[in-house]
């Protein structure tokens, strides 16, 4: 159907009334009085409609999966059935990093109240004489510390000026090196937040000693857990005479190094320089703020030092330099061991030390403070720390690697993709083994995480996602980026110190490269986690991450997708129409369409429309457009081999674009090469093979589903035949049966068996027709629709199709559609004629026809009896009628 002659119906049938629409009015007045039931029933479909229409609104609303709700932190309090504490086992010696090496230093191990003597009644104080560095002394209870103010200690050395209260035989922490630790029982947490574990003290008093360094720990226990933190502290060497120390705004200003013991009258106040015993160097007094170094005065010198008696505004005594602090430094500041609190494994950590006066620390450090890692104190006083701590949460994390489904579109392998993490400034790693109660992770995430881990996804979409093992991570301890180092394309990718976000895959130009297009980061119940992308890397940066509020949210999956983007283009072609392909001129139309079957835009290159028709079949022109609708308004190209429809035409991701090519055919039946035969369309190898038929093929330097739907052809051979009428009058010469040619017949031939719409063919007038216009694979009526005066119709219309020959002299075969009982017995099939030439040699149909009745013959009486027999009777029944009338005349 023409598109015309389409819209036209389309509109007829929209306008039409429906069959049954309007009933008969008894029916109309049965139905009148029910409206209530009519508008039940339309509610409730109405219900129903709505009803189904619902999942389909929620699911148009739906959200992605990278639109996740965002997870709850989980934040709780907990308390501990126990809290007591200790300065755990210790080793003295003059090696820094030497915790095994023990040298006996007159160390005692022992509880005492404050830095009072030890008094051996009470039952809570202990003296246990330190003889090992495995030696552990007894834990103390927070409880009994703060009932009385007990302190766990570790003493060392004899007192560097002899007193009273020293004695060998117990422990003295109030004349010796005594550092000190007093747990304290939180109570109920926070959980992540700090709290106060313990006191820390050191009675920094003058000893003899030749050991520098304390090595030992602080023992504690909180509930289920016990853990030990090693701490080092270096005994610094004191400075015993007057000493200047830089420092910018001091009261003294440097002027000039003394010669021997003399400064001059402008710089009189001398003082040595740490580490150097040898010389004196002048300083003069400016006040606070105007000179650039503090004086610590020794208060008895010795006179041959010749210093000035007052050195105002002096730091104090050389004892205090901040050279001669002693320094305790945590070597460990979280535990090894885990505690499970509401479900989930939780570490102890060390949140640090705040100065403190007098030991008295508050719950928690106070604002504006932040924690140190070292415990400093000064020499000859009681120094205090207040030692805080946090539970904190153990989580976990993998690395996933998805690939885009549209990614298959542009084919290839799927390579391995590789993986590192990024840690911040000042990092420091876990130690210890993770927690694998509930997740089996094979380690704590630290720089460098992931680099093994080389993910090859099993396909495309999110069934082909791989993934790696966990790392356990501490959230808050979580200053690190895990990012995508890219795909491993041996000696191409990955590139050191390269990050993408697209890794091309050669050096070929226009070759396809890997993108990363999301990472999304989810915990073990679908919400996604606090993680922020690093400008740097495009990985995910944990700084934020929160605890989790559950055990099924601890594990958190981050998932890499990546897109291959190529635009990988593809052509193909098809016969959009063909018109006359059985007459001597043909108009053809082919379709072909490039369409970017990739991801990202990309051109086609210059496309070529070659038409290869066979021997007979001459291009007179052709037109070429992408609106097919305005293709006879397009200028007419003359002939040639080849026709470029493009140069290069730019297609975004998954659109098309169409050209349309019309050829104008002209057939020449005398065209050397010209066979009947070569006018159809072959197929060989399941492939069109050129020079039959009207094929044509297309071609472009980007397709890449191969040639194979390139091509297209329709068939240009006329299927003609004849159409005969005969009698049995002996007229003209005589056909092979017997019969002769008559004239004066008239046909019409259908394609439907209601003979509806206009005939395919009509023939008129004589007595052999030819029908050119007909298809193979078509059934025909053939009508006789005026027979010869003195002959009858055809009694209904003939069925037959045509069918393609076995060789040239027979391409063209007429079949009858009806059987030897349908009673066609006038109507004969002709096949072709080899021996023929012109017309005659057509297949064909021949209708035989006879007279309606036979002439008597020449000579003979004729018909002059016949008539005067039927003048008598004639007269006769006039002389009945006139006796009948005169009868009932006279019997008025």
């Amino acid at each position: 159907m023409h598109h015309d002659e389409a819209v036209s119906s389309a509109r007829l049938a929209d306008t039409a009334p429906p069959r049954g629409r309007y009933a008969p009015e008894a029916s109309l007045r049965t139905r009148g009085p029910r409206p209530r039931r009519f508008l039940t029933r339309a509610l409730i479909a109405g219900a129903l409609a709505a009803a189904s229409a619902l999942p389909a609104l929620t699911s148009a609303v739906e959200p992605a999966h990278a639109e996740a709700p965002l997870e709850t932190p989980g934040v709780t309090t907990t308390s501990f059935n126990r809290a007591e504490g200790r300065i755990g086992a210790t080793v003295i010696n003059n090696i820094e990093g030497d915790r095994t090496t023990f040298v006996s230093d007159n160390g005692y191990f022992g509880v005492v109240r404050g830095q009072s003597r030890y008094n051996s009644s009470d039952p809570n104080q202990s003296s246990i004489k330190h003889t090992s560095g495995t030696q552990v002394q007894p834990w103390l209870k927070a409880s009994v510390a703060e009932s009385g103010d007990y302190w766990s200690y570790i003493v060392r050395g004899k007192p560097y000026t002899a007193t009273a209260e020293y004695s060998p035989y117990y422990i003295s922490a109030s004349t010796t090196s005594a550092l000190g630790f007093k747990p304290n029982d939180p109570g109920t947490v926070t959980l992540g937040e700090p709290f106060l574990i313990g006191a820390v003290r050191h009675n920094n008093f003058t000893i003899l000693t030749w050991n520098d360094w304390v090595h030992s720990s602080f023992d504690i226990r909180i509930g289920d857990l016990e853990e030990s933190f090693p701490f080092d502290q270096y005994e610094t060497t004191n400075d015993t005479e007057t000493t200047a120390v830089p420092r910018a705004g001091g009261p003294y200003r440097y002027r000039i190094e003394g010669s021997g013991t003399y400064c001059p009258p402008g710089a009189p106040y001398k003082a040595r320089k740490r580490g150097d015993k040898a010389n004196w160097y002048c300083y003069e007094y400016v006040g606070t703020g105007k000179g650039d170094a503090d004086i610590y005065k020794n208060p008895n010198p010795p006179a041959a030092n010749r210093e000035p008696r007052n050195y105002r505004e002096n730091a104090g005594v050389p004892g205090q330099t901040p050279d001669s602090d002693d320094i305790l430094t945590i070597r460990k500041t979280s535990s090894e061991k885990t505690v499970i609190i509401n479900g989930m494994p939780h570490r102890l950590f060390i949140y640090g030390f705040v100065p403190n006066a007098d030991g008295n620390c508050p719950a928690a450090p106070p604002a504006g403070v932040e924690p140190v890692a070292t415990f400093v104190t000064k020499e000859n006083r009681s120094s205090f720390g207040c030692m805080y701590g946090s539970f904190q949460q153990e989580r976990y994390v993998r690395v996933a690697k998805a690939i885009t489904e549209d990614s298959e579109g542009v084919g290839g392998t799927i390579p391995p993709f590789t993986f590192t993490t990024r840690v911040g400034d000042g990092w420091a790693g876990m130690t210890g083994t993770p927690d694998t109660t509930l997740v089996a992770a094979d380690g704590f995430v630290e720089a460098g995480s992931f680099s093994d881990a080389q993910l090859t996804p099993t396909g495309y979409g999110a069934g082909g996602t791989a993934t790696s093992s966990f790392k356990a991570f501490i959230p808050g301890q979580s200053k690190f980026v895990i990012a995508e180092t890219g795909p491993v394309l041996p000696g191409y990718s990955p590139k050191p110190g390269y990050f993408g976000p697209t890794w091309e895959t050669s050096e070929l130009e226009g070759s396809p490269v890997w993108a990363m297009t999301d990472v999304t980061c989810l915990n073990g119940v679908g919400e996604r986690v606090n993680v922020t992308r690093d400008a740097t890397t495009g990985g995910v940066d944990f700084s934020e991450v929160a605890p989790a509020s559950s055990p099924a949210a601890l594990p958190i999956t981050c998932t890499f997708t990546n897109q291959k983007q190529s635009p990988n283009l593809r052509l193909d072609k098809s016969l959009d129409a063909v018109e006359g392909e059985t007459t001597d001129t043909i108009t053809v139309t082919y379709r072909i369409t490039a369409t970017n079957d990739g991801n990202v835009k990309g051109s086609t290159g210059r496309v070529v429309d070659r038409p290869d028709f066979a021997p007979g079949l001459t291009v007179q022109s052709a037109r070429i457009t992408t609106e097919p609708e305005n293709i006879d308004q397009v200028p007419a190209l003359p002939a040639t081999e080849n026709y470029v429809l493009t140069e290069g035409t730019d297609i975004e991701p998954g659109a098309s674009v169409t050209w349309f090519i019309r050829f104008t055919v002209a057939r020449d039946t005398s065209a050397e090469g010209y066979r009947e035969t070569l006018l159809e369309c072959r197929t060989e190898n399941e492939r069109l093979v050129p020079g039959y038929g009207l094929y044509n093929e297309v071609a472009g330097p980007k397709d890449h589903d191969g040639s194979a739907n390139n091509e297209a052809c329709a068939p240009a051979r006329p299927r003609s035949i004849r159409i005969e009428k005969a009698g049995t009058q002996p007229v003209g010469t005589p056909n092979d049966d017997g019969t002769y040619p008559l004239d004066g017949a008239a046909f019409a031939i259908y394609d439907n068996a209601e003979l509806s719409g206009t005939p395919v063919a009509t023939l008129d007038g004589g007595s052999s027709f030819v029908v050119s216009s007909l298809e193979k694979g078509v059934t025909y009526w053939l009508v006789e629709t005026r027979a010869p005066a003195g002959h009858v119709l055809l009694p209904r219309p003939v069925p037959f199709h045509i069918e393609v020959g076995t060789d040239d002299a027979r391409s063209t075969v007429v079949v009858a559609d009806y059987g030897p009982d349908q009673g066609f017995t006038s109507v004969r099939v002709l096949p072709a004629d080899a021996d023929a030439s012109g017309d005659a040699a057509l297949p064909g149909i021949r209708v035989v026809d006879t007279q309606v009745g036979v002439l008597p013959k020449a000579g003979a009486a004729g018909v002059y009896p016949y008539l005067a027999v039927a003048a008598c009777l004639l007269g006769a029944a006039a002389g009945c009628g006139w006796m009948r009338r005169r009868v009932v005349v006279m019997s008025r």
